[in-house]
């Protein structure tokens, strides 16, 4: 995975792109939505991601068009698997040419609004009622400027730290709930020979998941990183700094496998399945099927370990991977009908039989969840907490994040060496990129 190269993707994306939403009035969606559906041959495709991390949803996919083309004989929908690498920088040579897609999937907050901001998607909310959307989770994130840019498709519970009960049992050690206990862990676990966490960061992505899971944790709100985002605040100042501090305890503890830097995200969690480590961290998606591999009695799961009482602390980050509707399309009311028919009860009821992650929706019947670690995710998400990483621009993320990550805990940076060199790079953003600062701000708004 390159996210570093998914990142300067968008972010040249973000510094072109304005404030596309001003001629896309209440009136104008509300006329969309009641557009007639067409009656003759209508062609879409969709580039879409998700395999990867809810593995089945391939198949769902083409299961959920046949059944649409059937109920529709007119509508061919043709659905086009991105990679993690080429899923952005696709969609933005798609943008940059106006043709491409008419479905496209996105990430959640940025990695959605952030289109929007550039003029290549069209509102959701123009074309799904509003007694449809309130129904589709984490919508939140995807909002600007009064309109919901892209529909959720499924939660991501972000992101749990699972546990070795075995393991943990075997070392006399109970799992650590605060972060002094995870520190102590640490050391016991070392003084054993146990590797107390599993992670890869070589491609950076682990970067990200850490800065949310302990960086959120003394925020009292989402407006204090935008704030930060915008220069109201610096990234240099104590409440970011904490979390790098945190990251250069859990380094001098030795928490980590050493080969942390040479491992990608997904093999170093493969240490932990394959009973190496005591704890990892994965993807909400992913724990149906580590759970499968470990063995249900074996795994423990929780949120990151508390070292803040901020709002969000000892709670997972709640997001949702999303469906949008391309500004070119010549169909868009379509594409929307399509987007509601994968919402319906019976494609849910499929979806989480055939992934096991959650669809996006609360109509969704949690009856069907009966995976012990399963029912408590779905418990903790309910309640779950802004995911920080989706609230920043990409490029910093890629920089600062992923890049200082790999240095501290290669221990070739401290925390106050990180802290400034994030503070370097969104100053830079600041200046080079004005018009996305000043999205960022109007973003901002509606989380005060």
């Amino acid at each position: 995975m390159s996210r570093k190269r998914l990142a300067a993707a968008l972010a040249v994306a973000l510094a072109c792109g304005a404030a596309a939403l001003a001629g896309s009035g209440t009136g104008r969606g509300q006329a969309a939505a009641r557009a007639a559906f067409p009656t003759g041959p209508v062609h879409l495709t969709m580039w879409w991601w998700g395999e990867q991390e809810a593995a089945g949803a391939k198949g769902w996919l083409a299961d959920t068009v046949r059944l649409y083309e059937q109920k529709h004989p007119n509508v061919t929908i043709k659905t086009v698997l991105q990679t993690t690498d080429g899923l952005i920088p696709s969609f933005k040579a798609a943008a940059a040419a106006k043709k491409g897609p008419d479905l496209q999937y996105f990430w959640g907050g940025i990695w959605s609004v952030g289109d929007a901001w550039a003029g290549n998607t069209k509102p959701v909310s123009d074309y799904i009622p509003r007694s449809e959307l309130r129904h589709y989770l984490n919508i939140r994130e995807d909002t600007w400027n009064g309109k919901v840019w892209t529909a959720p498709w499924y939660v991501q519970p972000s992101f749990p730290v699972l546990y070795r009960k075995d393991v943990l049992a075997k070392a006399g050690i109970a799992p650590p709930r605060t972060w002094s206990q995870l520190l102590s862990a640490c050391d016991k676990l070392n003084a054993k020979g146990i590797i107390p966490m599993a992670g890869g960061i070589k491609d950076g992505w682990f970067g990200g998941w850490l800065f949310s899971l302990i960086g959120a944790q003394n925020l009292r709100s989402l407006s204090d990183l935008l704030a930060a985002v915008s220069g109201e605040k610096k990234f240099t100042d104590p409440e970011f700094v904490a979390w790098w501090q945190r990251l250069h305890q859990m380094r001098d503890h030795k928490c980590w496998n050493n080969d942390i830097n040479s491992l990608q995200l997904y093999q170093g969690q493969q240490k932990w399945a394959a009973g190496k480590a005591a704890m990892t961290i994965t993807a909400g998606s992913d724990v149906k099927k580590f759970v499968g591999q470990v063995g249900v009695a074996k795994v423990g799961l929780m949120p990151m370990p508390k070292w803040a009482n901020g709002p969000y602390a000892g709670k997972l980050g709640s997001t949702s991977q999303t469906v949008g509707i391309t500004a070119w399309t010549k169909y868009p009311q379509v594409d929307a009908d399509f987007i509601m028919f994968m919402h319906s009860p019976k494609r849910m009821k499929a979806w989480y039989k055939i992934t096991g992650a959650f669809p996006a929706d609360d109509r969704f019947d949690k009856s069907q969840i009966t995976l012990p670690q399963q029912r408590l995710m779905f418990s903790l998400v309910t309640h779950g907490a802004p995911y920080l990483e989706n609230f920043i621009p990409t490029e910093l993320d890629s920089k600062a994040n992923f890049g200082q990550s790999q240095l501290l805990l290669g221990g070739s940076a401290n925390a106050e060496q990180a802290a400034a060199t994030t503070e370097r790079i969104a100053q830079r953003i600041r200046l080079t990129q004005r018009q996305t600062v000043a999205n960022f701000k109007s973003w901002a708004a509606s989380f005060h």
